[in-house]
């Protein structure tokens, strides 16, 4: 059974402060950031088992002018070390305006927390 947790974070909440780049018409947006902590309140990356994950909303600084190419690298995990380490993360729902990184994990895998980096580039 899945536990999903989706959590949107606004600017106000200076989750992913985002850094710019742009040459011409091709502008670069760059961040990383903690993506989850479920170890200080026992959420379900912690504590549960089976298919689970964790959806976060982020929204572009700047608006693209068509859809981005998006990079994600997971740049920080810490994870039970008695169990396998298994977990996936995709950008899903990509737009002009913004995209989700989509954290997975499942079977008796427990994430306390995990950082992620991303690097949106595309025309303006």
């Amino acid at each position: 059974m899945a536990l999903p947790t989706t959590a949107p974070y606004s600017s106000a909440e200076r989750k992913f402060p985002q850094t710019s780049v742009q040459a011409n018409d091709l502008l670069i947006l760059a961040s990383t950031d903690e993506l989850f902590n479920h170890v200080d309140d026992g959420l379900p990356m912690w504590a549960g088992e089976g298919d689970r994950e964790v959806v976060v909303e982020i929204l572009f600084q700047t608006a693209f002018l068509k859809i981005p190419a998006i990079v994600l690298n997971v740049v920080g995990i810490d994870s039970a070390h008695d169990q396998n380490l298994r977990y996936a993360v995709n950008p899903i729902n990509i737009t002009t305006k913004g995209f989700s990184i989509q954290f997975k994990t499942w079977g008796d895998t427990h994430i306390a927390r995990a950082s992620v980096s991303w690097q949106a580039t595309g025309q303006v």
